[in-house]
């Protein structure tokens, strides 16, 4: 199916996507909101819109078990990012009838504890054995501490300017 995808009326087939609540552009790129997006609707309308999927990426909250799931997609020259929430952990796999969800889904499994039902081959990708998905969970939303740099006695004010000395 060739679809017409001007700007205008890609933002509109993006706003009729079940959950989207809004489409913006910002740089170049469509960015829709989508906090209860249908994953499976959002896949089904941008393959008859003929753009695929580029990746998908995700970020963790704090303080509870959802993170935020964003699925990027690529339209020639241009990239539509979906951003939705996960609801209770999970968000429905796209990875049945998107193969290039697969790994991608499979990553944020192991990184932030995501659930992905209905996933075909949910074996951990890059966690390894004997690691729990909420350990690495945990890691990656601890803020992160910033060590202060050794100071070297090669770097103080007479070092650098030998003329003074």
């Amino acid at each position: 199916m060739t679809a017409d995808r001007t700007p205008n009326r890609l933002a509109d087939a993006l706003q009729a996507i079940p959950g989207v609540r809004s489409v913006v552009e910002r740089d170049g790129a469509l960015w829709a909101d989508a906090p209860l997006l249908e994953v499976e609707a959002m896949a089904e309308a941008m393959a008859e819109l003929g753009i695929r999927l580029g990746t998908v990426t995700a970020i963790p909250h704090a303080g509870d078990a959802e993170s935020t799931v964003i699925y990027h997609y690529i339209d020639e020259h241009r990239v539509i990012n979906i951003k939705t929430c996960t609801r209770n952990g999970a968000l429905a796999s796209l990875a049945p009838t998107v193969r290039a969800a697969s790994w991608a889904e499979r990553e944020i499994r192991d990184l932030f504890a995501v659930e992905f039902p209905g996933h075909p081959n949910p074996v951990p990708l890059i966690r390894p054995d004997g690691i729990d998905t909420a350990t690495l969970r945990e890691a990656m939303c601890r803020p992160a501490e910033v060590a202060r740099k050794p100071v070297s006695p090669l770097a103080s004010p007479l070092a650098a300017n030998p003329a003074r000395s």
